[in-house]
């Protein structure tokens, strides 16, 4: 399911690169938009009883994206979270990349189920910018989750205008249960 869902979010940023090229431009967070863009994908592909920002009975928090297949439910928690990485055609602001990936990490805890999905963008990454994989070094350490760079990430390279490009990293992994309520 997480390649499904990878694979899903990928084929969205592409098909709305020229979009993307505002929020990219800005720094600016863009999961509000993903959030219905994702859920309308599922759909399309097959998924039932698609849902955003539903509270399950179990848990008081609302999870971004619930869907069932084949009689399983899943959810989905999102994250666009930007860097602090300069790249050129990209205004030059400090982001908080530290919190924005701890709020990663806090909804892998959060969504407390093995049947939940963490589904993030990190951006804008410069071309040729390792930097990220340390930052999912950082997820595995705190959730103990097996979350693989080659499996689990995928890079896309979006125009930001005529001239500049940057890559956005999509990474999609499986949650597993941190506590019993």
């Amino acid at each position: 399911m997480d390649n499904l869902i990878c694979k899903a979010i990928s084929e969205l940023l592409i098909d709305r690169k020229d979009l993307l090229r505002i929020p990219l431009r800005q720094k600016a967070k863009f999961e509000g938009w993903l959030k219905f863009e994702l859920a309308h994908r599922l759909i399309q592909i097959g998924m039932e009883s698609v849902e955003v920002e539903t509270k399950a009975c179990y848990n008081r928090n609302a999870t971004d994206i619930t869907f069932f297949h084949k009689e399983i439910f899943y959810s989905i928690e999102l994250k666009t979270s930007n860097t602090n990485w300069k790249n050129e055609g990209v205004r030059n602001c400090k982001k908080p990349i530290t919190k924005n990936i701890q709020s990663i990490i806090n909804d892998a805890i959060k969504l407390n189920s093995d049947q939940g999905f963490v589904a993030f963008i990190l951006f804008p990454i410069p071309l040729h910018n390792k930097s990220w994989e340390l930052y999912i070094d950082r997820i595995v350490e705190k959730t103990n989750l097996p979350i693989c760079k080659d499996k689990n990430c995928k890079l896309i390279e979006i125009s930001i205008d005529e001239t500049n490009v940057c890559n956005l990293l999509v990474c999609v992994f499986k949650s597993r249960k941190f506590s019993i309520w």
